[in-house]
């Protein structure tokens, strides 16, 4: 805990420079005299906080985290995720009718959940500066809820269930928001920034709040794989805990659905049961059961044509079995560095896996290549996916390396050359 602790001794600047920016419209204060680790008071018990805080906080360690030491007086509360919900059920985004069926319980226990003042501070502090992420958090309580209550959990783990699906990309705002824009593919470098998101959010729940254990672990875990494919720790199996498991299938659904209010549904539920043993399959279930009722007009969303569909996917076959081949030969050459032996084996992991969904998923094998439409659309998100993933690959490989030298990218080159 005091290492955790150690962590927010120090403002972080991209959490601090959203608070300083809330705090034109909303009312951000101290809830008590802000201290530097030597005792000397920067900030006065009370006092709205401003740009002036921003400039004394730097470089300074602090005596209490930040966010312990500020509170906003009309911030977001349990009646304004209320609303929030509400509105987000009259919208047309995909996922409202999966959690339709269950809005009546979930909107009775959002009412319930409680807000640690930390917690009130940063929401409200998105809430104010980036609808979007307060949006998205609002969005993940409600779908991570409506999985909960499909279950017929007790109202302890629903209530989980809603703080996790809130609170699983809270780490976010500790990132540079550079890193955060996704209309920019992200290199290793910024990836490497990006993947810790999930572990400090882990850490600022463990440490400032008093919520359960079991809400700090599930967050930490929101993009762990069953298989180890994930990050940022790659546990695996039985070491995601039931709320990781949860929040992995909330989060993948989030992102898949948030371009696509027609077609998302499907869409994620592809993208959860492309390889199977990714995701645990009892929440996965909920997503396909509601796709599959979604009633999508798979007519007018097969846009593309099924002969070129499959000449593309059989290039993306090919290429993918010459890379398998190359980063299986990478992983064995003992004339290799042990970094190049390492991100190969990785590479040639995740590229196994792709190559075991492809084939558990049948689609574009010639097992079934009739022209209707409902088979080109699941071609079309497929191809997509894939593609999604092949891309990814680089980076999901080299991130935890940072210490590779020009050789060894050199040497590795080849192999994204295929991916």
């Amino acid at each position: 805990m005091h290492n955790a602790a150690s962590n927010f001794a120090e403002a972080n600047p991209h959490a601090l420079a959203t608070i300083v920016e809330a705090s034109n419209t909303c009312a951000i204060v101290a809830s008590e005299d802000i201290l530097d680790e030597r005792g000397v008071k920067l900030w006065a018990k009370n006092q709205p906080i401003s740009q002036s805080l921003q400039h004394k906080l730097l470089e300074r360690r602090l005596k209490q985290p930040l966010e312990a030491c500020l509170r906003a007086d009309d911030g977001v509360s349990a009646f304004t995720l209320h609303e929030a919900l509400e509105s987000f059920l009259t919208s047309n985004h995909a996922l409202v009718s999966a959690i339709r069926p269950h809005a009546s319980a979930v909107l009775t226990a959002v009412k319930q959940t409680p807000l640690h003042p930390s917690v009130q501070l940063l929401l409200t502090a998105a809430r104010a500066t980036k609808p979007a992420v307060f949006d998205h958090a609002v969005q993940g309580m409600a779908l991570a809820g409506a999985m909960q209550v499909a279950r017929s959990s007790s109202a302890y783990d629903l209530r989980l269930g809603l703080l996790g699906g809130l609170l699983h990309d809270v780490g976010e705002m500790y990132i540079h928001p550079d890193y955060l824009d996704t209309r920019q593919p992200l290199d290793e470098h910024g990836y490497r920034h990006v993947v810790t998101h999930p572990r400090v959010g882990e850490q600022l729940l463990a440490t400032l709040t008093d919520y359960p254990a079991a809400v700090a672990r599930g967050v930490g875990e929101h993009h762990e794989r069953l298989d180890g494919t994930g990050y940022p720790l790659r546990r695996t199996g039985d070491g995601l805990s039931p709320l990781g498991r949860l929040l992995a299938v909330t989060e993948t659904a989030l992102g898949v659905t948030a371009s696509s209010p027609e077609q998302g549904l499907t869409r994620a539920s592809v993208a959860l049961r492309m390889i199977p043993g990714e995701f645990d399959p009892l929440h996965v279930s909920f997503i396909a059961a509601a796709a599959r009722d979604s009633g999508i007009d798979f007519a007018a969303a097969a846009t593309e044509n099924l002969n070129d569909l499959l000449a593309e996917l059989a290039l993306m076959d090919t290429s993918l079995k010459a890379a398998r081949s190359l980063a299986a030969e990478l992983a064995s050459r003992t004339d290799a560095s042990k970094g190049v032996r390492a991100v190969a084996a990785r590479a040639d992991l995740l590229l196994t896996r792709l190559r075991f969904g492809w084939n558990a998923m049948g689609l574009w094998t010639g097992q079934d290549n009739s022209d209707s439409s409902t088979s080109r659309f699941e071609l079309q998100v497929a191809k997509r996916e894939l593609s999604y993933r092949l891309q990814g690959i680089r980076r999901e490989c080299l991130w935890p390396h940072p210490g590779l030298v020009e050789d060894d990218l050199n040497a590795l080159g080849p192999l994204w050359d295929l991916t």
